[in-house]
């Protein structure tokens, strides 16, 4: 059987209606895509604008819990001699909240090398020849002369290194100072901020009845149940509690101290928790309010479990 010819006019028409089903395809493809493409910005900004009520909120009542606390230690009869903790209720939520004077961290301004070390080996993992180096480049940063330690570093070789920033000389005036001390990186730094202080005065030693786990973990040499057994017993209420067990040439003795980090711990709806984290110094201000905020620390997100430790 044979099938008749196409005219030159049907085959045109024919290749016409293909090119336009192309087209049509094309064109429902395109409209796919952006269509696709508007759902998920429109749930991106969504997730941020969610996000951004949720670090408000979390911010809120980190602050109120942070307030509450304060008018609790000014008015605490006899005054607290060591880190507390407590759970202040907002709105149905459980903050838990603790104090911790500033005389309970590392001094960045005044501790000795070895303290230096010690937090650089066992918090970060460095071996002691980098731990070595980085501490006293530490110490060059903060030092008012320009002569380098033997393993430190002062200007010249920040230069050298082809660096923007230089040593300031000087003391630090916030922990992410420390970011400009030459080797420092972001991970580095990330694994010790938690464990100094800028506002603990002369100080070179470490009050263990004000130091949070962390630091007692480090004075007690990476011991465990030594640090825990201190911090039970401490925030228990318990008196005369033997710390013996801990590196004595670091424990520092003395009075609290009128500085304090206040930390708001806030349980989230879809679980972790924000931390909202303040310094105050006691002293009135000059507008009568009967402390002086010296930083306000961002909301950052964690997992719950590292949380009251």
């Amino acid at each position: 059987m044979t099938h008749p010819r196409m005219s030159g006019e049907s085959v045109l028409a024919f290749r016409q209606r293909g090119v336009a089903l192309v087209a049509v395809l094309w064109i429902v493809a395109a409209l796919t895509l952006l269509v696709a493409s508007m759902q998920t910005t429109s749930t991106a900004e969504i997730r941020v604008a969610q996000s951004r009520t949720e670090i408000a909120r979390a911010a809120a009542l980190g602050d109120a819990a942070i307030q509450m606390a304060l008018l609790d230690w000014r008015t605490s009869a006899p005054p607290p001699d060591r880190m507390t903790r407590k759970v202040y209720t907002f709105e149905e939520v459980a903050i838990e909240l603790a104090v911790v004077p500033a005389s309970g961290y590392i001094n960045l301004n005044a501790a000795p090398e070895a303290l230096l070390r010690l937090a650089l080996e066992q918090r970060a993992g460095l071996s002691p020849a980098q731990a070595q180096v980085l501490a006293q480049r530490i110490i060059d940063w903060r030092d008012q002369d320009d002569a380098p330690l033997p393993q430190g570093a002062e200007a010249e070789a920040y230069v050298a290194a082809g660096v923007a920033f230089r040593p300031r000389n000087k003391p630090f005036t916030v922990p992410e100072d420390l970011m400009q001390v030459l080797g420092m990186e972001l991970d580095l730094f990330d694994m010790i901020q938690g464990l100094f202080s800028v506002w603990s005065g002369s100080a070179q030693g470490v009050n263990p009845m004000a130091a949070p786990y962390e630091v007692l973990l480090l004075l007690a040499g990476g011991r465990a149940e030594v640090a825990a057994q201190i911090a039970t017993a401490r925030d228990a209420g318990a008196v005369g509690i033997d710390t013996t067990a801990l590196e004595q040439s670091f424990v520092g003795g003395g009075s609290i101290g009128n500085t304090l980090h206040l930390i708001a711990s806030v349980p989230l709806a879809g679980g972790g928790v924000a931390v909202r984290g303040r310094w105050v110094n006691l002293a009135a201000d000059v507008d009568g309010t009967p402390w002086r905020t010296l930083s306000v620390e961002p909301v950052r997100f964690v997992d719950a479990s590292k949380v009251g430790s």
